[in-house]
């Protein structure tokens, strides 16, 4: 039977205001958004990381949103720290029906849960401050970023939090072996804070995944 291509809609939103997302950003962009084609992709980066244009980017098909940028336990920011997502100040629909992952620290612990109750499938951050260590960044935004990559490859969740705490645990393991042990142990506590539906089903089911990329 001939194959049909099929659009899968990913949302990046990802701010690039400060020293510390302009390098997640950049990674991003080179790493991550490369393995989806033009086509899948609707990015709202640098200063259309904001709330008014990840609403009308909301208007497409979306499946999966993702990106990097400031946080608290009960907000995702973009631009200049100004809320894009925060509890009680979205639409369900926002949500619903999609996997979300944000680079960012806290959201895990309330906005995360929040987004599951409104329909989210699957959610993917973190319950603490994500903390990096600056000149071994693209280690901590490279384990970061296979949950993105894995979900591209169609895993499920639970398959994509397997293959991320792998590579983190592989990561862990080099830096020791290098005698990096505050680099190691910076990590192991960013994978330890890795929240994700493995863990606790209020991020999500276990078995969600992004639609086939094609059709038999």
């Amino acid at each position: 039977m001939q194959r049909q291509e099929t659009t899968c809609q990913v949302l990046g939103i990802d701010s690039n205001h400060d020293e510390v997302t302009e390098p997640a950003h950049d990674y991003r962009n080179y790493f991550v958004y490369s393995r989806f084609e033009p086509a899948e992709l609707v990015l709202c980066q640098g200063q259309s990381a904001n709330r008014a244009d990840v609403v009308e980017a909301l208007q497409n098909d979306i499946v999966y949103i993702t990106g990097v940028g400031h946080g608290t336990n009960i907000t995702y920011t973009g631009d200049g720290n100004f809320p894009v997502f925060q509890v009680g100040d979205y639409q369900p629909e926002e949500a619903d029906g999609k996997i979300v992952h944000f680079l960012s620290c806290q959201t895990a612990a309330e906005l995360g849960s929040d987004f599951v109750r409104n329909g989210c499938r699957a959610y993917f951050g973190y319950d603490v401050d994500f903390t990096f260590v600056l000149n071994f960044a693209n280690i901590f935004f490279e384990c970061d970023s296979e949950i993105d990559l894995a979900f591209a490859d169609g895993l499920t969740a639970e398959e994509v939090y397997d293959r991320v705490i792998a590579l983190y645990n592989q990561r862990i393991s080099e830096l020791d072996s290098d005698g990096q042990y505050r680099v190691a142990a910076t990590l192991e506590y960013d994978r330890d804070h890795l929240c994700a539906p493995s863990i606790d089903p209020m991020w999500g089911d276990r078995q969600a995944h992004l639609p086939s990329r094609q059709l038999s």
